[in-house]
């Protein structure tokens, strides 16, 4: 179920500040009060919308939260390359279940893999689809009995494995 929940930019400010700060651990640790005043956020409903995003960001593995003895507060580090690692070793599985199936489908991928959500692998294939490395060969009845998924086969496998494969 998705929200039409307005964009307002501050996660990509809170990212953007967060990479910027460099240095050995304890110089990227922060709190949220540090947060709201480099973002000049002022007091109120705002500071709870920035700890509310801390805290998805928190459960998305991007951060990592510790609790102070020093100061009794709880303070942030975030987790730089977080993205490119996660999805670089996922990517690699993918291609490589990809490759070795004649012909699948993004549920095949997913349980071969064994990935919870299936949207980065959609996204994956549709990229792949747009570029020429996939063909969609036929569609196929889902197992549950509602709907039908597409069913994808590799057009040139030594293509395929020697731009994908060893070029992620």
């Amino acid at each position: 179920m998705s929200l039409n929940i307005p964009k307002t930019g501050l996660a990509m400010k809170m990212r953007e500040w967060m990479k910027a700060r460099t240095g050995s651990l304890p110089q990227r640790r922060f709190t949220i009060m540090q947060l709201c005043e480099a973002l000049a956020i002022p007091p109120g409903e705002l500071h709870q919308k920035v700890a509310i995003a801390l805290h998805d960001f928190e459960r998305r593995g991007e951060i990592k939260s510790y609790l102070s003895a020093k100061h009794n507060r709880r303070q942030y580090v975030y987790i730089k390359n977080l993205h490119r690692e996660k999805w670089g070793k996922q990517n690699k599985k993918v291609f490589k279940a990809m490759y070795i199936m004649p012909s699948f489908a993004v549920t095949d991928i997913q349980r071969l893999v064994g990935i919870n959500k299936r949207a980065g692998i959609d996204k994956t294939v549709r990229l792949l689809k747009e570029k020429g490395y996939l063909q969609q060969i036929a569609r196929k009845h889902c197992a549950h009995g509602a709907g039908a998924q597409n069913i994808y086969h590799i057009t040139k496998r030594d293509r395929f494995k020697l731009e994908i494969m060893k070029g992620n």
